[in-house]
Parts: C-alpha cells; sequence; structure tokens
C-alpha cells in the first residue's frame, strides 16, 4: 500500500553524526567552531554567512571573524571559525552543540513523526507518506535542522496500524486534475479506462481556488480532452453537471462535477450509457449491484425483478454489458452500463437457462 513498509536505516549519516561531534570538540578545544563550505548536515553554511568575503583558497573574511581550512576534518570542504572578540555573530553561529543521532517512529495512518532521545521529544505532523523513506527522512532533517534542533535522524520505523483517522488517500498519493492554465487536488474520481492515453471521465471531486474550479469545469464542458488525470488525458461522458460547497477554513471550493448519465433518473433515450456510482463505505459490490438494477429499471423497456440484481451482475460483466470504473477517494466502486447491448436478449437467454426465475 505505501511506498515503504520496512524499517529504513542510514548507518553513513550515524557514523557521520559521530565524526562531525568529534570534529566539532577539536574545533572548540582551540577556540573555534566548524563550518562548512557546502550544505553539511547541520554545519553552519559558509554560503548563507552575511559579509563574507573571499581572501584566498579557503580563506574568507567577515566582520566578525575568518574562516580557515580545517584539514583534519572528516569531510572536504571544512572550515575552522576563529570570532572576533566582542563582534555580534550571526545567528548560525551562536550556538555551538553538539548533536544526537536518533530514531524516528512514523505513524503511516495517523500520518506523524515522533522522535524521542533522553528528554527530547518532537513530534511532526503533516506527513506525506507517498514520500520514499529517503525522502521523507532528508525532509525530517531538514526542519530538525532549520529548528535547531540538536538532533539528527539516522533511523525510522515506520507503524502501519488502525487508527480512527480515515484518509481518502490511504497512501498520501493526492492526484490532480489539471488543464493548460490551473490544477486541483482530486477528492474523488470515477474514470472509464477505455483508451490508453485518454479515459473517460464519469465523475471527478476537486478543492480549489473558485478560477481554477471554473476553469477545469470549462474544459470538460468543452470536450476536447484537454484536461489530463494521473497521467492521462480525459474526455467528460456527455453534458457535465457541477455542485460546489464552499469550504471557508481553507479558502477554496469543493466542487463535484458528474456526468448527467450518472445521476439517477436523469437518462435520456438517445443515451448510449448510464453509470452507477458508490461513495460510501461497507458492501460496495452489494451497492453497486442494487444500484445497477434502479438504473436498469429506469432505462429498459421491460420489467427487472430486484431479486435478479446478483445474477444479472455476474453474468453482464462477464458478457462485457457492464464495465467497471476506475476509481478512487469519496468515490468508492462504480460501473458503466453499455445501454448498446441487447439486455432483453440477454434477459431472455437467462431466464431459458432458468439462471433467472420469475
Amino acid at each position: 500500500m505505501y511506498a515503504w513498509t520496512e524499517v529504513y536505516e542510514d548507518e553513513y549519516i550515524k557514523e557521520r553524526i559521530e565524526e562531525l561531534n568529534q570534529a566539532q570538540q577539536t574545533a572548540r578545544q582551540h577556540g573555534k567552531m566548524l563550518v562548512s563550505s557546502y550544505e553539511q548536515f547541520w554545519l553552519p553554511n559558509l554560503n548563507d554567512l552575511p559579509d563574507v568575503e573571499y581572501v584566498r583558497s579557503q580563506l574568507h573574511r567577515a566582520p566578525y571573524g575568518t574562516f580557515e581550512p580545517a584539514r583534519d576534518a572528516p569531510f572536504h570542504g571544512a572550515l575552522w571559525f576563529m570570532p572576533v572578540a566582542g563582534a555580534e555573530l550571526p545567528a548560525a553561529l551562536k550556538k555551538d552543540q553538539d548533536w544526537l543521532a536518533a530514531s524516528a517512529s512514523v505513524d503511516m495512518n495517523a500520518r506523524t513523526v515522533k522522535i524521542q532521545i533522553n528528554d527530547i521529544e518532537i513530534t511532526f505532523t503533516g506527513l506525506n507518506v507517498s514520500q520514499s523513506a529517503h525522502e521523507l527522512l532528508r525532509d525530517v532533517n531538514q526542519e530538525l535542522v532549520r529548528a535547531r534542533a540538536g538532533v539528527y535522524v539516522y533511523r525510522l520505523e515506520p507503524l502501519v496500524q488502525d487508527s480512527a483517522v480515515r484518509h481518502l488517500y490511504p497512501t498520501g498519493r493526492i492526484p490532480t486534475l489539471s488543464n493548460a492554465h490551473t490544477r486541483a487536488d482530486v477528492t474523488g474520481f470515477a474514470v472509464l479506462q477505455d483508451r490508453p492515453y485518454q479515459h473517460t471521465l464519469a465523475y471527478v471531486g476537486i478543492a480549489a481556488h473558485k478560477t481554477s474550479v471554473e476553469s477545469l469545469w470549462a474544459s470538460l464542458i468543452r470536450g476536447r480532452g484537454s484536461c489530463s488525470l494521473r497521467g492521462a488525458s480525459i474526455l467528460a461522458d456527455g453534458e457535465v453537471k457541477m455542485v460546489t460547497q464552499p469550504l471557508a477554513d481553507f479558502n477554496v471550493l469543493h466542487a463535484g462535477l458528474i456526468c448527467r448519465k450518472a445521476l439517477p433518473g436523469k437518462w435520456e433515450a438517445k443515451d448510449d450509457a448510464a453509470y452507477a456510482l458508490v461513495f460510501e463505505d461497507g458492501e460496495v459490490e452489494a451497492k453497486l449491484q442494487a444500484l445497477i438494477l434502479k438504473r436498469l429499471q429506469e432505462t429498459l423497456a421491460f420489467p427487472i425483478p430486484d431479486t435478479w440484481a446478483k445474477m444479472l451482475w455476474e453474468y453482464a460483466l462477464e458478457a462485457e454489458f457492464l464495465q467497471r470504473l476506475e476509481t478512487g477517494g469519496d468515490c468508492r466502486g462504480g460501473v458503466r452500463i453499455d445501454l448498446t447491448k441487447d439486455w432483453q436478449a440477454l434477459v431472455q437467454n437467462l431466464l431459458e437457462q432458468e439462471v433467472l426465475k420469475v
């Protein structure tokens, strides 16, 4: 389900933490501070410091001190900083501390990272669980360095456990709907993957600013396949209806864009298809069977008893009278009902075989 589910450990980071702490202690013994000429773990970066003047190879000067090569340091580009007595130091040079190597536990469902070592406890929320372990470790450490936390993580332990928290996309991979001008996060979708590079859209829910919502809706209405979803162009199946709900806390709109053919009772005699979509959790398959029966009762000229739901579902799928939709987010399941097929012949055949009974 997730990009990674096993413990991830970077031994290189753990070893480098010990080496850098030793180098920092050596610098302190000489009244100096260890600095790097490029981004290196938590060390102050020479390029980020103000008013630094280049003198000669690896030798720099600033109003508040000098930077000279630290040849015994464990990495290339290491510098020793010697402050000028009484000078005001930049914030990055005011705090010289040893950093602790730490392990972190990652709650994949709650999307939190918890770091606890000695009397230090740090928690990050809003985790992007679609990242790889390497990417997540990098982002966590960047935030720890930004906060000057004194802790650097080398090990991640994922916790995949049930929780009261429920997500539209458990893996954290949130798709987007986009056109040439804008994009929006997708809260749910239902598409028929009938062509390799262009899919037929039955429903999509999006969250975005009003102008983006209107732009994407206009693209779907034009029907030129100018929108894309999950790497494929999408084309709405006929007329598209839109319902919006403001999300005031986030200053965006939530919009549901759904084809008329997927709305109960909105089919027309000329339609070649109807759709059945399920938006509730639970027995999705059973709910789809009941919905399909209702759609057939609306569209076909002969009666369809409720007791036929399960058997008609199985045989119609096998005969490709029904086509499963690719769904996600708040849309739990869906099918396309092909009304160009001879449903009367299918039902008559099943009655003759006594698969269906009156």
